[in-house]
């Protein structure tokens, strides 16, 4: 079949939904249509043998249709396809597997990244400034971002520059320390607790990583320092003051479960419940809200108030719901791989980009059923579809 678009045009439409996420959810979902056609008419398909290198290939492969196949004792559609969908956006890491990567395609790929993250916080200031009619879309300093999703990116992106403020293979070194500061300063003036905490705990490692010999220690006793002196900001100590609060006042049997965390700790003993009512193949692909409401409706977990809840709030406790044990010993076999990979790659630009994202998707999925979000499925995909098993810069 004839070549109609070159392989070096992929990687574009591959980084555009990463641009796209912090700005319109509806751009990106057009932007993997795009992916999609272009993909198909560059033949790049036609590597499909380059799949079989990548471990996680067959756990993915059946955790997506073990998924489908928890369709069949669904007795809500409408989630179903939600979580069967979300689960299937995995195929892009098959779709990544295959492509000809090298360093300038990847550069392409991280710097799509990084700029939609920096037009959204253009547009979040302009919003603060009043210099555009609409206000932050999710609180200060958001822009047309969701505050959680954007706390995660903001999270990530940092790790990133951390990288290559010390290689400088994307950017100059004056480019990349402009933008950590503008970013870190938008992770801490955002309602962004979820990336505070997992920067707040992670930045110190990934300088330890990063800056062996001599350096070791110094440098992470200097991030810790600059992490103190920012959590001495008024909006950083609510933030955190607030979660505390939170979880000190959060009380089951007395139904004090109206708070954020609240939430999300009553949504978690309910994922515990049916994984222990239904341990081997769950309660279907989309029946976690129906599930819930009949605990809610035998009295073994308060009401709650009208909130939807159609997830556990941790990625983990989702799936063994709603796919048992068997979804859950394959998804967690596809963390694994993917995780490993991401690993004995670190020292390559494509392996810390992946990793950084990937130590967030797995802190992040403690506290947000991250595997069923929209772009949080379809990033962790594209991740994984990097040239992880290409452990040195000289192989690509």
């Amino acid at each position: 079949m004839k070549r109609l678009i070159h392989a070096r045009v992929v990687p574009h439409f591959y980084g555009l939904p990463l641009f796209l996420f912090p700005i319109t959810t509806a751009g990106s979902g057009i932007a993997l249509g795009l992916l999609l056609l272009v993909y198909g008419l560059s033949n790049e398909w036609q590597n499909w043998r380059q799949i079989g290198l990548r471990r996680w290939a067959w756990p993915w492969a059946l955790f997506i249709l073990w998924t489908l196949i928890g369709l069949a004792w669904t007795t809500n559609m409408f989630f179903g396809q939600k979580v069967a969908v979300a689960t299937g956006y995995g195929l892009l890491a098959f779709l990544g597997a295959t492509l000809s990567w090298n360093q300038a395609t990847i550069k392409i790929v991280i710097r799509y990244f990084l700029f939609g993250i920096l037009l959204n916080e253009l547009i979040a200031i302009m919003m603060t400034l009043q210099l555009l009619p609409w206000p932050n879309g999710d609180g200060p300093m958001t822009g047309l971002c969701d505050h959680i999703f954007l706390s995660f990116i903001l999270a990530h992106a940092l790790f990133w520059l951390s990288y290559d403020w010390k290689y400088q293979w994307c950017f100059p070194r004056w480019t990349t320390t402009l933008l950590f500061l503008l970013f870190i300063l938008q992770l801490f003036i955002a309602p962004a607790r979820s990336g505070q905490l997992t920067f707040v705990l992670f930045f110190p490692i990934a300088l330890a990583i990063l800056y062996p010999g001599r350096w070791r220690w110094g440098l992470p006793v200097l991030g810790l320092a600059l992490i103190l002196v920012v959590a001495f900001t008024p909006e950083l100590r609510v933030h955190f003051s607030q979660g505390i609060t939170e979880l000190l006042h959060f009380n089951l049997g007395k139904n004090d479960i109206s708070s954020s965390w609240g939430l999300r700790l009553l949504a978690m003993w309910a994922g515990l419940l049916m994984f222990f009512n239904h341990p081997l193949v769950g309660v279907g692909t989309g029946n976690f809200y129906p599930a819930a409401l009949q605990l809610m409706h035998a009295h073994i977990i308060p009401g709650d108030g009208g909130f939807i809840m159609n997830t556990a709030a941790n990625s983990f406790l989702s799936v063994a719901a709603s796919q048992g044990s068997i979804g859950l010993i394959l998804f967690l076999l596809v963390i694994w791989f993917v995780g490993r990979e991401a690993w004995f790659a670190r020292n390559t630009p494509w392996g810390w980009f992946a990793l950084s994202y990937f130590i967030i998707y797995l802190v992040g999925g403690l506290f947000d059923s991250l595997n069923w979000g929209y772009a949080d499925a379809i990033t962790v995909a594209l991740m994984a579809g990097l040239p992880l098993h290409r452990r040195e810069r000289a192989e690509l």
